[in-house]
Formats: structure tokens, sequence, C-alpha cells
């Protein structure tokens, strides 16, 4: 990847797969508590994890921009805060490349259109 933001961004797409993963393979014992999720910020060396509700994590996953973070993880460059809560924070990319990136990129997006 030739530009940075790219790299980053790469690196909170591939947290937000390993929580949809995470997210799927909980849905069969969902007891309506917490679970913890990884940190998708931009750092690709964090190892932070965000414990949230089911009800939580969809309201991040409703917007292809949005990211979950761990507090004080945010990326100037490439995010502005969307909510700060007491266990994260919720970001969205910018705009230009770096919301086109996490768009192109959510494994919920329609195939039938933006």
């Amino acid at each position: 990847m030739s530009d940075w933001r790219e790299q980053e961004v790469g690196n909170e797409t591939s947290s937000r797969e390993i929580n949809e993963w995470i997210d799927e393979s909980a849905a069969t014992t969902d007891s309506g508590g917490t679970r913890p999720y990884v940190c998708e910020c931009s750092d690709g060396a964090c190892k932070a994890t965000i414990d949230l509700t089911h009800v939580e994590y969809e309201e991040v996953r409703a917007h292809g921009t949005h990211f979950v973070i761990a507090r004080d993880h945010e990326s100037p460059d490439l995010d502005v805060m969307v909510s700060e809560r007491t266990r994260f924070t919720i970001v969205r990319k910018l705009p230009g490349l770096p919301a086109r990136l996490a768009n192109a990129s959510d494994p919920r997006r329609s195939t039938a259109g933006p």
C-alpha cells in the first residue's frame, strides 16, 4: 500500500473482520451480557479488547464508516469521534480516502449498491 492512510485503515478493517467473526460465533450463546471484541484502532500492534453488548456492537456496525476503539485510541488524521462511552469510543472515518476504504471493505455492505 502506497499511502500510510491505506495501511492504517487496513488495520482497522482487519480488526472489524475479526469482530464480525466474534459476533457471529457468540450469536448462538448470547446471554445478553458483554463479550470481548478487539479494538478497531489504526495501530496494527494494538492488543486492547473492549467489552460490548450485542446491541452496542450492532450500533457501530450500522454504518460502514464507524469503528469501535478503546478510549484514547483515536487517530485525528483518520477519525472523528461520534460517541465516547465509559468502556469504548465510536469513531467515524473522515471523508475522502479513509471513508471510501472503510465502506469498500464493509462486510455488511450490500452488493446491490451504496
